[in-house]
């Protein structure tokens, strides 16, 4: 008899566990390096007249001739691995008869789970978009009374990421819709990225209470906390002095599984010179920001591929401490960031960025004591600095050494820092410690 209670015990306490875990909390242990891929939206938007533009719809083409990029080009290999469809992928309207979301039939003839079956094939992971309110952004379906169906359809789809938007719903009502919509993914049984846009609908800059920061860690793998970036400088500057405001909160709340997302990246479009796109990919891999390009891949620039395959910078964005870049202090117009990684080798990433538009490049003088902010500082005494985007020895310092930098106007200069040990091997071993 004292068996069976034991057995009735051991059932009542997993059944306890496994409805806590479908019900608090996105527990699908994702996302633990930000997540990088491709995106619709910033270079494609909604543009769904194939016949005047047939490369530059959204339509199942586009994703499939991009994901086929992706695999040749080697970017897969180095990580972009997600393909991520924005707004406008749906019909108008939802099936008739059993209220589910269906893809445009003209555009995706084959159905989302066709799009999913390619993607997986190529070893890649499918993304799409979904709205909390009454409508999307663009007045498709949006997921408002279809929480848990949508959750169904999509899992049923194979996705492997999905983006929440905002429209059509009330900002105060949104955390918690948001969370409802955690736990029905979890109860899919299909492992979810969840990419939640609640944050950009609240005016949190001006005051960080607005927002449960905790519930929204608890609930979202990343989550975009300003609005859509432009393909402007002025768009990645404000986003950048954003981060800078909020230095108070931004860097505790990411980490492994939760992200900070500034937005996708505009390397390979229009707005940028190459100093802004050093400066905007740069600071984006300090930020530990999701790398999401969104750019037409057949034609993407030269100088742009090279950013977003350099090895030292992807490593620095997807370091395994997950921790994001702190704002250190400006002088002469020059912003001081340091991220401490602790990858292989343990160091710290610093950032100068020139915010001068006009004039010369600026000469800086500065020493890595120089780099403290709230949770960072360096420490040692010899260290080596590569510059981050040749991959090449800059110099070797004491903490304390005056060196000296150059920076373009709205440029930027970053290096990773390592402790040079001053007793070789050879030394070591004839005088070992005692």
């Amino acid at each position: 008899m004292i068996f069976y209670r034991l057995l009735g015990l051991i059932f009542i306490l997993e059944t306890i566990i496994l409805i806590s875990s479908n019900v608090y909390g996105l527990d699908n242990g994702l996302a633990r390096t930000p997540p990088m891929g491709w995106m619709t939206w910033q270079r494609f938007r909604c543009q769904i007249d194939c016949k005047e533009y047939p490369n530059d719809c959204i339509n199942e083409n586009l994703i499939k001739r991009t994901a086929d990029k992706l695999v040749l080009n080697g970017w897969r290999d180095l990580g972009y691995k997600y393909v991520i469809i924005d707004d406008c992928w749906p019909a108008r309207k939802r099936d008739s008869k059993t209220n589910e979301l269906v893809p445009d039939p003209d555009r995706f003839p084959n159905g989302m789970k066709n799009v999913g079956e390619y993607l997986h094939s190529k070893n890649l992971l499918f993304g799409i978009y979904l709205d909390y309110g009454t409508l999307t952004c663009e007045g498709y379906p949006g997921s408002m009374n279809y929480l848990e169906l949508d959750a169904r359809s999509i899992a049923e789809w194979k996705v492997d990421y999905v983006k929440m938007d905002g429209c059509y719903s009330l900002p105060n009502i949104q955390p918690e819709g948001y969370e409802n919509f955690s736990r029905l993914l979890n109860t899919t049984g299909r492992p979810m990225v969840f990419s939640c846009s609640y944050p950009a609908y609240i005016s949190w800059i001006n005051n960080i209470k607005l927002i449960d920061w905790n519930r929204l860690k608890k609930n979202c793998n990343l989550w975009r906390v300003l609005g859509d970036i432009q393909d402007s400088w002025s768009s990645v500057v404000s986003i950048i002095n954003a981060y800078k405001i909020r230095n108070d909160i931004l860097p505790k709340v990411a980490g492994p599984g939760h992200w900070n997302d500034p937005d996708t990246l505009l390397l390979g479009n229009y707005g940028l010179s190459n100093d802004q796109k050093r400066v905007h990919f740069g600071m984006w891999c300090m930020f530990a920001a999701p790398l999401l390009i969104s750019a037409d891949m057949d034609n993407i620039d030269g100088f742009s591929v090279s950013l977003l395959r350099n090895a030292h910078l992807l490593a620095i964005d997807q370091d395994k401490g997950g921790h994001q870049a702190e704002f250190v202090k400006s002088r002469n117009g020059v912003q001081f960031w340091i991220r401490q990684l602790d990858g292989d080798p343990f160091g710290w990433a610093i950032a100068c960025f020139y915010t001068i538009d006009g004039g010369g490049p600026i000469h800086l003088f500065t020493s890595l004591h120089e780099f403290i902010s709230q949770a960072y500082m360096i420490t040692g005494e010899h260290f080596e600095l590569i510059d981050v985007f040749t991959g090449l020895k800059f110099n070797e310092v004491k903490l304390n050494e005056t060196f000296k930098i150059v920076i373009n106007p709205s440029g930027i200069m970053m290096y990773r820092v390592k402790t040079v040990d001053e007793n070789p091997g050879w030394l070591r071993e004839l005088f070992p410690p005692s």
